[in-house]
């Protein structure tokens, strides 16, 4: 009975020594192997959360919409049961334009975009890019006059031409054609039964006359005008046109990040940055998803970027722990810098200048300007491209506001 007793004591050892056996090479193999895995799955879901972020404040950007829209972001990943492990937490930032050490700056000599009102003082308007409001104001009707306008992009002609002719015995009628090339948009009178010496007034831009809806979309910028009227009258025209100018324009911008303390899995910072999602670890860093940024060669050659600089919340703009947070984005305003030159040098001022040197390379390439008409130079902290051919380039600048956390404020 003794001996059968000492056995089962031994076996009874033996099968916790085993289990033990198990349990530890669980804990140090395993372990650690699908904690990591758990990680990086945390880490995809991250970055499908600042896609998400991004689509989402794209799209407040393009559209200018003032709906908030909300994007969740998940700062960590739960321990296992049972087994000893850690959790992975992760802070959330909305950085000012103080912190963030990002921002644009833009240099050179041409000329740069401007609101301009023409009044008719001069026979001609160059330069043009946009229409605003396009007005003829006749200040005393006479039979004969006539008023001519002319807009020129070098691409085709179109003229205006509005004349004042007799309706019956004492009254005035006004005549307008107006002709794309060799295509008439509109011909017909425009006002009748007018007493002479009588002020009057067309807009030119009304839909009815078509010209701002079958022309001015389509004309290529910039576009000269040319006028020729009687002394009783002139076209009036608020627009927006290039003028001589030294290229000067630079703004900081918030940007919001988010910082990884993992236990198994390398750890990674993501940030929002301008409008592109950037990936940073300690093999580096990387542009996951790109900005608002367009560029096509041409004559000129055109470079359109739309930035996107974040606005946080004062009390709304850090969260940390492990949970899921929600990111609420509004659109504020937008303005634009546009400027046209032979030799404009775009500074980018960024911690991350591998990432955006890589992408910026990638999108000259793709944008088939020549290598010869453009170098790019980078730093610890920046990223500088010069292109030396003439460039027509617009920056936007759209401020949204963002807060984080539970509980909002309006």
């Amino acid at each position: 009975m003794n001996n059968k007793g000492q056995v089962g004591i031994i076996v009874a050892i033996l099968m916790v020594t085993l289990l033990v056996s198990i349990l530890v090479a669980i804990q140090v193999y395993y372990i650690p192997q699908w904690m990591e895995e758990r990680e990086a799955e945390h880490m995809d879901e991250v970055t499908n959360q600042f896609a998400s972020l991004k689509y989402s404040m794209d799209l407040q950007a393009t559209e200018r919409s003032s709906s908030p829209l909300t994007t969740s972001i998940t700062l960590g990943s739960k321990e296992l049961p049972y087994f000893v492990s850690s959790r992975a937490f992760g802070s959330l930032q909305i950085l000012s334009t103080q912190t963030s050490n990002f921002g644009i700056a833009i240099s050179g000599s041409g000329m740069v975009a401007e609101s301009y009102t023409y009044d008719g003082s001069l026979p001609n308007l160059t330069y043009v890019i946009s229409i605003n409001s396009f007005k003829l104001t006749i200040n005393s009707l006479r039979e004969g006059d006539f008023y001519n306008a002319s807009i020129n992009d070098m691409r085709t002609n179109v003229n205006i031409s509005v004349s004042i002719g007799s309706f019956g015995t004492d009254y005035l009628q006004i005549n307008m054609s107006i002709i794309n090339g060799t295509s008439v948009v509109f011909n017909q009178t425009v006002a009748v039964g007018l007493k002479q010496n009588t002020a009057y007034t067309i807009n030119i831009l009304d839909d009815e006359y078509l010209f701002s809806s079958e022309i001015l979309p389509y004309l290529q910028t910039p576009f000269n005008m040319s006028f020729n009227t009687s002394a009783r009258g002139n076209f009036e025209v608020e627009c927006t046109k290039y003028t001589s100018s030294t290229i000067s324009y630079s703004v900081a911008m918030g940007t919001i990040k988010y910082t990884a303390e993992n236990a198994y899995f390398v750890n990674q910072e993501y940030i929002f940055q301008g409008g592109a999602v950037i990936l940073n670890q300690s093999a580096g860093d990387t542009l996951l998803y790109p900005p608002l940024l367009f560029v096509s060669h041409g004559n000129p050659s055109g470079m359109n970027i739309t930035f996107v600089d974040v606005v946080g919340i004062a009390g709304k703009t850090s969260v940390a722990g492990y949970g899921t947070y929600s990111i609420r984005t509004n659109f504020s305003s937008m303005t634009s810098y546009r400027c046209r030159s032979t030799s404009l040098t775009i500074n980018i001022t960024t911690p991350y200048p591998n990432a955006w040197r890589k992408y910026l390379e990638n999108e000259m390439e793709r944008s088939g300007i020549s290598s010869t008409n453009y170098t790019i130079n980078s730093g610890s902290n920046y990223v500088r491209i010069t292109i030396n051919t003439l460039l027509s380039f617009t920056f936007n600048r759209a401020i949204i506001y963002a807060q984080v956390g539970p509980g909002w404020v309006s």
